[in-house]
């Protein structure tokens, strides 16, 4: 395990200011980027293409299915605390932040590694964001679009029941 601090000098947001679309299915793929960039996990071309959220109305209704299963199993309750970490301080004027592990030492406890998927994969840096960030780019989205592919998956069922005489 690593001992973050955020009084350590030389620390440096390695984040990026970024424009997301206003669609759930972005705002997933955003969170699920933000989580493969904590973790290093873009190495699946697949994954790759779900993080690509500049791309969002490319991916197919199988493809937001996926995203969704995909992000559900990667819920912020599985990083929260090791990879995550709620802090409006560390944020400052922005929603989340990246930060290198080496540069923020003494703040919180971080682990060194974290298992998704039946995978160990390392932890090289942590996101520190304020709840609204979780509520915009995780929550809300997540039960939109589960919402609307249930919606079409009910209206699918119901157009194949029909019974046509001719």
């Amino acid at each position: 395990m690593a001992l973050l601090q955020r009084n350590e000098f030389g620390i440096k947001d390695i984040g990026q200011s970024v424009t997301v679309p206003d669609n759930d299915v972005a705002k997933l793929m955003y969170y699920l980027n933000c989580v493969c960039f904590s973790i290093d996990c873009n190495d699946d071309p697949n994954i790759r293409r779900l993080t690509n959220y500049s791309n969002w109305s490319s991916l197919s209704v199988d493809e937001q299915k996926q995203l969704l299963v995909l992000c559900y199993a990667l819920s912020p309750d599985v990083f929260d605390n090791k990879v995550f970490f709620q802090s409006d301080a560390l944020c400052q004027n922005s929603s989340n932040k990246f930060y290198e592990i080496s540069q923020v030492r003494h703040q919180v406890l971080a682990v060194s590694s974290i298992m998704v998927a039946g995978r160990a994969r390392q932890v090289n840096k942590i996101m520190t964001y304020k709840m609204s960030w979780m509520r915009l780019y995780y929550i809300e989205p997540m039960q939109g679009l589960a919402r609307r592919l249930g919606g079409q998956e009910r209206q699918r069922r119901r157009e194949s029941s029909r019974c046509v005489i001719s």
